[in-house]
């Protein structure tokens, strides 16, 4: 789960495509079709080139997009497509993606946790552990397992903007800060 810096234009442009699936109660519908339409940008670096080239008109490039995608995304991703290529700004999608996703889900009060353990844990200490952090956070969470041999022994967690360490790692440090 890396940090991925969302600007307040992708918020923007991510907000007023949640605001108008919500209407048409397609808020997750949305979501997997735009995470799609970026994994084909990201994947095709001709399409790239040929949506960023300025000596091909806005009209051709409507063209070829309705030729991909046309019949395959809702209209409204499509629109929000062919808006970010006609100001410049496709190098925003993976932005926008991710704040719409960070939008939806704290519409649905879901929580995105990151937890890095020394070891690979097994699937019981796994549920075990998500058990008490919904309990804990009070929402239904998304968990991302890590491991990070360095920690020694113990576990961090990752979400919002807190990070909660009770790595033997962090303990150390913090010991050997204290003695000097």
């Amino acid at each position: 789960m890396r940090k991925e810096v969302i600007s307040q234009i992708s918020t923007n442009y991510a907000k007023a495509l949640l605001d108008a699936a919500s209407v048409s109660n397609l808020e997750e519908n949305i979501k997997s079709q735009l995470e799609q339409t970026k994994e084909i940008f990201n994947s095709s670096r001709d399409l790239q080139i040929v949506m960023n080239n300025s000596s091909i008109s806005t009209s051709k490039k409507n063209e070829i997009l309705d030729s991909v995608f046309k019949d395959k995304i809702d209209a409204k991703v499509l629109n929000l497509i062919k808006i970010l290529i006609q100001k410049g700004r496709l190098d925003e999608l993976n932005a926008i993606y991710s704040a719409y996703k960070k939008m939806l889900d704290t519409n649905s009060n879901i929580k995105n946790v990151q937890v890095i353990s020394s070891i690979e844990l097994d699937e019981e200490y796994k549920q075990k552990i998500s058990e008490l952090i919904k309990t804990k956070l009070t929402s239904e969470i998304n968990t991302e397992w890590n491991v990070d041999k360095s920690i020694i022994a113990g576990l961090i967690f990752k979400f919002d903007d807190y990070v909660i360490d009770t790595s033997a790692r962090a303990r150390l440090e913090d010991l050997s800060r204290n003695i000097s």
